[in-house]
């Protein structure tokens, strides 16, 4: 953990000089193709920044107002952070439209020199974070390479601009990179809406978390079935779980069976059973009801 931690706090340091460097290069040699870049490094920084936070706020424990902790932060950074890009990326368009009418000058050399720092920064990063299993680390990791392919795109620019003079490639790529920033930004709003609308996560199907709970042994009935998520790596569900009469003891074993099942299947952290004895409630053993 703290080999991570390290890691991630130089690769925050590093991208947000390659922003500043690549911001600062893009008005010095014109050219927004590196501007858009720069947006996209902002993006990369964002995402750092909220798979370092989501590690400390998950240190922190939870309280009396925040019976959950602090998670639900890191949702609502992300969905300012995706509003904002899509802005930014539809700025992009606006600007690239005019230089594609009339292209203005760009300074090569500069943009190549400036690019390449980036790619050698992103690349470093990407190796750093590769490997971890951690989903914020691995959403961080995919930004970064992301950003390596979009600086490789800015060099291919700079090479033509430098031999061959024609300065449009530099609004085409903004364009293209542009695109890039849309795609990642509205992926980052809608994941954040469906967490904080507390839509079931992608990766659990109510029918199949209700059969895989079926085949454990005592259970005979499962219904009122809610799933949602915290944030975006923890999950948490609650049912109604009919069971023969049972000791209390007994409850206790068939809550830690279902939960070790649920936790290792569905990556479900937090699990609330509400036991019901079959023989005594009218309720049709089996049946679901999902909200």
């Amino acid at each position: 953990m703290e080999n991570i931690n390290k890691n991630l706090k130089i690769a925050i340091f590093l991208t947000t000089l390659i922003f500043f460097l690549e911001f600062a290069g893009g008005i010095i040699s014109n050219s927004l193709a590196l501007l858009s870049d720069s947006a996209h490094v902002f993006m990369d920084v964002v995402a750092l920044v909220l798979a370092y936070g989501a590690m400390k706020i998950s240190a922190r424990p939870s309280n009396r107002n925040m019976t959950f902790g602090y998670h639900r932060f890191e949702i609502f950074a992300a969905l300012i952070n995706g509003i904002t890009i899509i802005g930014i990326a539809f700025f992009i368009f606006y600007e690239a439209y005019g230089r594609i009418l009339n292209p203005p000058a760009v300074k090569g050399t500069e943009v190549l020199i400036i690019a390449t720092i980036g790619l050698i920064v992103n690349t470093w990063a990407a190796l750093k974070l590769h490997g971890h299993h951690d989903l914020n680390i691995r959403g961080a990791y995919l930004h970064v390479i992301g950003d390596a392919l979009a600086s490789v795109a800015v060099i291919a620019g700079a090479v033509v601009i430098i031999f061959t003079g024609n300065y449009i490639i530099d609004p085409l790529l903004s364009i293209l990179i542009g695109m890039m920033l849309l795609y990642g930004a509205f992926r980052l709003v809608f994941g954040s809406a469906r967490i904080l609308l507390e839509f079931a996560p992608r990766h659990v199907d109510a029918d199949t978390l209700s059969r895989v709970m079926m085949e454990i042994e005592g259970v005979k009935g499962v219904h009122d079935i809610h799933i949602w998520s915290i944030c975006s790596n923890i999950h948490a569900m609650s049912a109604h779980v009919l069971v023969d009469r049972i000791h209390v003891q007994q409850t206790e074993v068939l809550i830690s069976k279902i939960s070790e099942i649920v936790k290792e299947r569905f990556m479900i952290v937090h699990t609330t059973l509400q036991f019901e004895c079959a023989e005594c409630t009218p309720v049709e053993i089996g049946h679901e009801e999902y909200h």
